[in-house]
């Protein structure tokens, strides 16, 4: 048996390992860098109710008290205004939506007259925008017949 010793190909190994891992680290590293620049994990945003006909005093309303104007505002987790999300306050048989404008802020126009309870219950609100988690409050405005 023959044996031919041939060692040409290993000759340059070590570097061409170190060739091909420098290479590969920075096809990573940019791959890193484009996934992390894409907004995958949606982030958070808080609704509330700031005021109803101009008044911050009360989250209260009264059935058959004619159409109400409520202020909603809209924020990101670090306080800052989110605009255009759209805004919907439902429940009780009645429903008003509306958009935010660049301060974060929509206000709804709510017909007291349509609302259908006894006694008292509560309207929900949601807030939706690409790139966020819905903001939900299921007790957002409490409602009391008259």
């Amino acid at each position: 048996m023959i044996m031919l010793r041939d060692e040409s190909a290993t000759t340059g190994m070590p570097i061409r390992i170190v060739v091909l891992t420098i290479i590969g680290m920075a096809g990573l590293a940019a791959m890193i860098m484009f996934i992390g620049d894409l907004e995958l994990i949606p982030r958070s945003m808080h609704a509330d109710i700031v005021g109803i006909d101009n008044s911050t005093t009360s989250s209260v309303i009264h059935t058959n008290s004619g159409v109400r104007q409520i202020m909603v505002q809209i924020t990101d987790v670090d306080g800052r205004a989110v605009e255009g999300a759209t805004v919907i306050i439902y429940g009780l048989q009645t429903a008003t939506n509306g958009l935010t404008d660049s301060n974060g802020r929509a206000v709804l126009s709510l017909d007291t007259y349509a609302i259908s309870v006894s006694g008292e219950g509560y309207l929900r609100l949601i807030a939706k925008s690409q790139g966020f988690m819905d903001a939900k409050n299921n007790f957002a405005l409490k409602v009391v017949s008259d």
